[in-house]
């Protein structure tokens, strides 16, 4: 038995009903019932759900016949149904269809397998007019602001409306995920690492989008450990919630932004983030993206802060315990161990040298913070106009403006003045400045954790060399008030709370 979504059929129930009444009239015992429930009728036997499980090796042993109401219940596909029934005769399997007693004889004759395959082609007609039908449908809807299924994306739940007599799903913003977004712009403009932000929601145990989807239907969460655990965040999933055109509220179709026949994106909702915002957070995520330098979220509190004297590589923390006290240093970080070079440092008598050390240099400096300041440059929305004329005048040509020409000409005339300002205006990038925030750094270090005052030295330039139980310190601060401050030295992250 099966039902395929959308298609007019016998339901479920009326077939099992009458497929058991017959059995049971002929004598004939049930040992199975596969209930295929909105599976389109052109996919494979083999391949239904339920269905396929019973024409295994293994499934074949259970049952020597295989009763439907009709015959497009087999399949609405004539090829897979001719394939269907070679199978059924190379397994010696009986097919039995209510609604015409003669089919499994006709099977057995050239003649008769001839006047089911002409049959079969019924079926297969109403499924490609099915299948026309969904694609229009599909077509028409995909211009508008409805939305079209599935999980939304970060930042959006779906809503329902009653319009003209039916039902139509839309996007709007969710103010909790919303929130979410915002804080997660922060950290990246504050120069956090897309791994330190995935921490910071899976510790705070934020929801995907997928899980949200599950939740709103009635369904658990669920990750690769199984359901009921809550789906983690990653780097990949955070870079790519920041990065899609969805977050704004825009369509996508088959991965990129959809036009309409305006020319215009299509619109699914009110974007999260302003326009400034939007390509700030970009800007900073393009600009992470291309450095070389690996952002890592460790436990040792000067990871990129100290090397080693001898090969140069990044130091790493060892420590170890003897009776009730634990011992820390820092030695050389080489992959593998065995290439490691000799000499350590203690740890903690390091960390309180380069903290004497910033103060002295910074105690007294004023702590600025990034702020982003919009550019004027057009050249991206100038090359969209462009393309967009270009789409106009191809829809104008396939004659989707045969009943509206003065349509065409108004939008024309609109894309091109708009071309024309956009080509006129001048280039002036968009960049960040460095504001004061009214406070010192002799101020801002004791509400620093230990991650807040690594990211503080590694942007005041400190580098340690760990040698043989000695080290040495590069401070490449300038000497001047004004120098200091041209070096754009900033607001650490990880304030205390």
């Amino acid at each position: 038995m099966s039902d395929a979504k959308g298609e007019r059929s016998e339901s479920i129930e009326a077939q099992d009903e009458k497929l058991r009444r017959r059995a049971e009239e002929a004598g004939v015992t049930i040992v199975d019932v596969a209930k295929d429930v909105s599976v389109s009728g052109d996919v494979k036997p083999m391949d239904r759900p339920e269905l396929g499980k019973r024409l295994t090796p293994e499934g074949l042993r259970a049952w020597d016949e295989i009763w439907v109401t009709t015959q497009d219940r087999l399949s609405r596909d004539d090829r897979h149904f001719s394939a269907f029934i070679d199978w059924a005769l190379d397994h010696n399997k009986v097919i039995v269809v209510l609604d015409d007693p003669d089919f499994n004889q006709m099977m057995h004759t050239v003649e008769g397998r001839t006047m089911l395959r002409l049959k079969s082609m019924g079926p297969a007609k109403e499924l490609e007019r099915i299948k026309t039908r969904v694609r229009e449908s599909h077509e028409r809807r995909r211009f508008t602001a409805r939305w079209h299924g599935g999980f939304p994306p970060f930042g959006f739940r779906p809503v329902s409306r009653y319009e003209n007599g039916k039902t139509a799903t839309y996007l709007e913003q969710d103010e909790e995920m919303v929130t979410v977004l915002h804080e997660m712009r922060r950290q990246i403009i504050d120069g956090q690492s897309f791994l330190g932000v995935s921490k910071y929601l899976n510790a705070n145990k934020v929801l995907t989008a997928r899980d949200r989807a599950r939740i709103r239907k009635g369904k658990p969460v669920k990750s690769r450990e199984g359901e009921g655990v809550q789906e983690q965040w990653s780097e990949t999933t955070v870079k790519n919630v920041l990065t899609n055109e969805s977050t704004q509220g825009l369509k996508k179709y088959q991965g990129e932004l959809l036009y309409g026949p305006d020319g215009e994106p299509v619109r699914l909702a009110e974007p999260v983030f302003t326009d400034d915002e939007w390509q700030s957070l970009q800007t900073a995520i393009e600009q992470r993206t291309m450095s070389k330098a690996k952002r890592v979220n460790r436990t040792n509190p000067l990871y990129g802060v100290t090397f080693c004297a001898v090969c140069g590589a990044k130091a790493v923390q060892k420590s170890f315990t003897r009776g009730d006290n634990t011992y820390r240093y820092y030695v050389c970080g080489s992959f593998p161990k065995e290439d490691r070079c000799k000499g350590s440092v203690r740890a903690d008598e390091l960390e309180e040298w380069l903290e004497v050390l910033f103060l002295q240099r910074w105690f007294h400096e004023p702590v600025t913070e990034r702020v982003w300041v919009p550019g004027t440059d057009n050249s991206k929305e100038l090359e969209d106009v462009r393309k967009r004329i270009v789409r106009l005048r191809d829809s104008y040509e396939a004659g989707a403006y045969d009943e509206d020409p003065e349509g065409y000409r108004s939008r024309l005339h609109a894309l091109k003045t708009r071309r024309d300002e956009l080509a006129a205006q001048p280039v002036v990038e968009g960049h960040w400045s460095e504001v004061p925030t009214g406070k010192t750094y002799g101020e801002l270090w004791p509400t620093l954790d230990a991650e807040g005052q690594r990211l503080q030295l590694i942007r005041s330039g400190f580098r340690v060399e760990v040698g043989q139980g000695t080290f040495e310190v590069t401070d490449p601060a300038p000497d001047t008030p004004e120098e200091r401050r041209a070096r754009g030295i900033r607001l650490g992250l990880w304030a205390g709370e």
